[in-house]
């Protein structure tokens, strides 16, 4: 990895970042196979509609579980565990870095904005930046009900010093949760703040009917499921918990993604933008923790990098066999990458590019070569 020529790019190029679910391990786990298992049981055609539910219940349940329950213990200092600990920290760690090297950047053009795409529903991201002070937009205005809006963002903030009037732009993080997030709520065609309340009426609907669901292992194919669910009756506690759980304003795992007509109008919206944000002039584009498994994700970043000879794309995999994961992944586009912009790095060997390890041989390599 070149680090002298990516401090280069940094320097000359708008700042944007796609996250993904493998920066938030280990307190959270990798979806696995939920993506697959709710599109192929949105597909069958040999399960009646109660088999379905019983089923569908199975997998949102291990989703709330696994990802969804664990939210407000992000939130709540006093909750101590070590592997919050250490994903906070590494977001924290993260966010400080890039905070410095865009003050740093010797630019008089290009503002000191830096885009944060996340596919991920989680608050991780939302309380490092609270924690580290640092200035961001998420999409919300308003401080007794505050609604979302796209026109929210992209604002430069300016700060004078007290006694001389000197004038600087300061860092400014945009947040842009593509699937949505735990903070949001539909309500009368807005989005609103939530303060994960939503959670909290998912987990009494969640341990009504926990029992009488399907135990499943990450691995297990939906032919599991189906032979499984012969067993099992269906009654009231199952459809309490999908009305409940149906709150929630976040793309579900799965291929069809959500039918909600709001949600639906912010996603595109919001795909909108990253297609924008990738369309502009000497553009570098870093990707982490997220494997372009995502088709519609997948094809704004080909597309963009097809059209924008000055977009710039690095990919980080954790590992040899994650990108190769993620090579199969980009080939599944069916594009021809015709100006070659596009990198998938792996570590060396004996080495794996989790979070830390990104921030200290990456970003911190990067600041140390800035003057």
């Amino acid at each position: 990895m070149d680090i002298e020529k990516l401090k280069n790019t940094i320097q000359d190029s708008n700042l944007n970042f796609l996250v993904g679910s493998g920066l938030s391990v280990p307190y959270f786990s990798t979806l696995g196979n939920v993506e697959l298992l709710l599109t192929e049981l949105n597909d069958d055609i040999t399960l009646n509609p109660d088999e379905k539910n019983i089923i569908r219940v199975s997998i949102l349940g291990k989703y709330y579980d696994t990802v969804i329950s664990q939210n407000p213990s992000i939130i709540d200092d006093t909750k101590i565990d070590a592997n919050k600990t250490t994903v906070m920290e590494n977001y924290k760690d993260f966010l400080v870095l890039l905070n410095t090297i865009v003050l740093k950047r010797k630019s008089s053009i290009l503002n000191k904005q830096v885009n944060l795409f996340t596919t991920n529903i989680d608050v991780f991201i939302e309380k490092a930046l609270e924690d580290t002070q640092l200035e961001y937009n998420d999409g919300f205005y308003g401080r007794f009900k505050p609604v979302f809006s796209l026109t929210n963002f992209k604002k430069s903030l300016f700060k004078k010093s007290l006694h001389y009037d000197n004038t600087s732009e300061i860092p400014v993080f945009n947040l842009l949760k593509v699937h949505g997030s735990l903070t949001w709520k539909s309500e009368n065609d807005k989005i609103v703040y939530s303060e994960l309340k939503e959670i909290h009426e998912i987990k009494i609907k969640w341990d009504a009917v926990k029992t009488k669901v399907i135990d499943f292992a990450p691995t297990d194919k939906l032919a599991h499921f189906i032979k499984e669910v012969k067993s099992k009756t269906i009654d009231s506690t199952f459809e309490d918990f999908i009305n409940t759980y149906d709150k929630l304003a976040v793309v579900n795992p799965t291929k069809e993604k959500f039918q909600d007509t709001i949600l639906n109008l912010h996603y595109y919206e919001l795909l909108r933008v990253l297609s924008n944000e990738l369309e502009k002039e000497n553009t570098i584009l870093f990707i982490m923790g997220f494997s372009l498994a995502d088709e519609h994700i997948r094809e704004i970043v080909l597309r963009a990098a097809n059209s924008n000879p000055t977009l710039t794309i690095k990919i980080f995999a954790y590992d040899s066999p994650s990108k190769v994961d993620i090579e199969k992944n980009v080939k599944k586009g069916n594009t021809t990458i015709r100006y070659n912009n596009i990198e998938i790095i792996e570590p060396d060997s004996g080495v794996f590019y989790d979070f830390k390890t990104l921030n200290s041989n990456i970003f911190k390599a990067i600041l140390d070569k800035i003057d």
